[in-house]
């Protein structure tokens, strides 16, 4: 009983693991989503400001009409983006509320010639090192399952101490 008990709370951390890998790449891909919505946000800013025109008016503008700017659609466009990821619209209107477009910059700024993109970093560990993760813990699991099974091939006497 005290190696079943062992096996089951072995059994209870790697799945606790494997969870923990799947939030981690779930979170990753909303924080993905919203730098592509900010992102995008602050590009149709730039475009629509003009010499002239008040910035708080036109961000105003984009923020309460997002769909006449094809805020959403444009990231729809992008790869591995599900409509049902994206947050509604009324978010950004509180989000950028509380946080003016003066506190972000564009994605673009975010690159460098050795380091790369911050945005590619992400999407590799969402599409390629957090997968990677889980099947390695998947053929873990397996090698150790295989050497249980060999070990419980023999009958043993429970009672006798070994």
């Amino acid at each position: 009983t005290e190696i079943s008990l062992l096996e089951d709370l072995n059994q209870v951390i790697e799945n606790r693991l494997e969870n923990k890998i799947a939030f981690i790449r779930q979170h990753g891909i909303r924080v993905r989503i919203h730098a592509l919505l900010v992102d995008r946000y602050l590009q149709t800013y730039y475009e629509k400001l003009g010499w002239f025109s008040d910035p708080h008016e036109v961000f105003d503008d984009i923020v309460s009409d997002p769909d006449k700017f094809y805020i959403f659609k444009s990231i729809l466009a992008k790869t591995n983006v599900s409509k049902f990821d994206l947050p509604e619209p009324e978010a950004y209107r509180d989000f950028f509320g509380v946080n003016p477009p003066s506190g972000f910059k564009l994605l673009s700024s975010y690159c460098s010639w050795s380091g790369g993109c911050l945005l590619e970093t992400i999407e590799k560990a969402i599409t390629d090192d957090l997968p990677a993760l889980l099947s390695s813990l998947a053929e873990k699991r397996e090698a150790k399952a295989e050497a249980a099974a060999e070990t419980k091939d023999k009958p043993s006497n429970r009672w006798r101490r070994q």
